[in-house]
């Protein structure tokens, strides 16, 4: 097995709105890195409080025990709904159909022996930089991934689709979580991944995404090239954004570059179990 070295860096940005719903975390334990992203949705902010127990509860099992196969991971997932249903009834909510929940997208490396896991419920992404191609290796649990499936709506229409944005599924809904999950995934020298709420990924296609990434030395600069075509839009309507790039390099490159610190040593130094939401605006 080849060991790796991880760099990290994260963005999280309001965009135009009042609150910021999105709550991003990472956590690393003896060579387990655990990187979280929630993107919260309900009334009066209880969207940005649905975010944040989905990233506590998953950091904490995290904590307690790393999980080390997809069925570890969809348990950590169904207790973070959990988490979600019992926070709506602590704030009496009646209408579990309109009460706060959340999307979610994990990734779990285990560094030492080079895999990965991931899992996700919602439309918060994953997607996997490997040999010169990214691929996005979630799929959207949404009205608008159920209508792309079918073949058959041209672009024109699914821009004016109402019901575009729509999630049929996210942690705290009525129905009972059912998350997808998948590895492990032997990881190789170069593999990056990018894990984004649908305010950043919305902003970006994939080309661009490829193109940036080529372009960037280090995550830091990766995900800054991103928010910066994003800004540049100056989108009134522009959804909160945030994303955590994940880099993966060998030890002899590391080792290599050991003089160069990157951002993320300072974004987070080995942050403690609550989850960290960068402050960031446009």
């Amino acid at each position: 097995m080849k060991s790796f070295v991880v760099q990290v860096a994260v963005r999280s940005y309001i965009g135009s709105r009042l609150v910021n719903e999105d709550c991003v975390a990472v956590r690393e334990e003896r060579g387990f890195w655990c990187l979280v992203l929630s993107d919260g949705a309900g009334g009066h902010g209880n969207g940005e409080v649905a975010a944040h127990l989905v990233v506590q509860r998953v950091i904490s099992g995290f904590r307690s025990r790393p999980p080390t196969d997809p069925h570890d991971l969809s348990e950590l997932l169904l207790d973070a709904h959990d988490a979600v249903v019992a926070g709506q009834r602590e704030m009496g909510s009646l209408n579990t159909r309109s009460a706060m929940h959340a999307t979610v997208v994990v990734l779990l490396i285990d560094a030492t022996n080079g895999v990965a896991l991931w899992g996700h419920v919602g439309d918060s992404r994953l997607y996997l930089w490997r040999e010169g191609t990214l691929n996005c290796v979630t799929r959207d649990d949404s009205v608008l991934q159920s209508v792309l499936d079918t073949g058959v709506v041209d672009a024109e229409r699914i821009k004016k689709l109402k019901s575009r944005g729509v999630l049929l599924a996210a942690l705290g809904s009525a129905e009972e979580a059912q998350p997808h999950v998948s590895g492990p995934l032997q990881l190789q020298p170069s593999d990056a991944f990018l894990l984004c709420s649908d305010g950043w990924w919305s902003s970006l296609e994939a080309e661009a995404l490829s193109k940036l990434l080529s372009s960037a030395a280090t995550p830091e600069g990766w995900l800054d090239s991103m928010s910066d075509v994003t800004s540049q839009q100056a989108d009134p309507r522009q959804d909160n954004y945030s994303a955590i790039a994940c880099w993966i390099v060998s030890e002899a490159e590391a080792h290599a570059a050991a003089d160069c610190a990157t951002e993320a040593d300072t974004l987070w130094p080995r942050p403690g179990p609550e989850p960290v939401q960068p402050s960031g605006g446009d």
